[in-house]
């Protein structure tokens, strides 16, 4: 199965999309651009600036939504115009930034770092992975890793998603009520289980894996035993996420990227960086709403 271009709006390094209930519009951010984009089911897309690069846009219960800026997390009204910090992150490692993040089953969120450092074959396992609660409070799950993504739950709460996308593995961690419990478990698939390396992901409603393969320009469906069951090739290398949206959340879409291409590359597909879809046959889960 191939996915088609919705939007070729040429991001950077699109990333962290996802579905929003409360207009029903697809979110995403542009992180090297430092804005971010709503694109209705109409396909009308809007462009917001920001103040700084952001990681990662989840939406809250109130209005507006949480941000990871480079070295700390705020609170932005719905029309990204206000910022109010929440919390600093790792601003003792100049060479991390906030990446990938999502909504946990109790309102708050889990977020990782990335090393950014600009030579790949020089990044460090200097990054980690944080909870930030409903209350604010801040707790570090685990450290030793070089590029957080992959992070979703299974859809009754109980496992954590992650991959470190030089790892390769998809790993998996079974939690407590509110992170009472955080253990980790056999992980889901390991490097070669799919082409490419693993990005972003999202859960669907029978507990399917859905993972952006950047570098092998594909979004794969992992069950939850990990056996590969569906494959949608896009026409560029750098799938980034995935989101399951539209009327029946059975609309697979995906942010891309067109940095790290050569000029011959993005000659050949001009369309990188764009926002591609597909249908599929199980839909997703309703995007969780952040409590902060």
């Amino acid at each position: 199965m191939d996915a088609h271009l919705h939007l070729d709006c040429k991001n950077s390094l699109g990333e962290c999309c996802f579905w929003d209930p409360r207009d029903h519009c697809l979110w995403w951010t542009d992180i090297e651009r430092s804005c971010v984009w709503r694109m209705d089911s109409e396909k009308n897309a809007t462009r917001f600036n920001l103040p700084g690069r952001a990681g990662f846009i989840l939406p809250r219960r109130d209005p507006g939504f949480v941000i990871g800026f480079p070295k700390l997390v705020a609170l932005a009204n719905q029309e990204l115009t206000e910022f109010t910090k929440v919390c600093d992150v790792e601003t003792d490692l100049p060479q991390t930034r906030i990446n990938d993040a999502t909504v946990d089953p109790f309102g708050g969120i889990v977020f990782g770092t990335f090393d950014e450092t600009r030579d790949m074959e020089k990044r460090q396992p200097i990054a980690s992975v944080y909870r930030l609660g409903p209350d604010g409070a801040l707790r570090s799950l685990f450290g030793n890793v070089v590029i957080s993504n992959g992070l979703d739950f299974s859809p009754d709460g109980t496992t954590m998603y992650f991959a470190d996308t030089p790892d390769g593995r998809i790993r998996r961690f079974r939690i407590g009520t509110d992170f009472s419990d955080f253990d980790e478990i056999e992980p889901l698939a390991d490097k070669e289980a799919a082409p490419g390396l693993p990005d972003g992901a999202t859960v669907d409603a029978e507990g399917n894996y859905w993972n952006a393969r950047v570098w092998g320009g594909c979004l794969v469906r992992f069950d939850p035993s990990g056996k590969v069951t569906a494959q949608i090739d896009l026409p560029t290398k750098g799938p980034t996420c995935p989101a399951l949206g539209g009327s029946s959340l059975q609309q697979l879409f995906s942010t891309t990227l067109r940095v790290h291409h050569s000029p011959e590359e993005l000659a050949n597909t001009p369309e990188a960086g764009g926002i591609f879809g597909a249908e599929v046959d199980i839909p997703g889960l309703e995007q969780r709403l952040c409590a902060l």
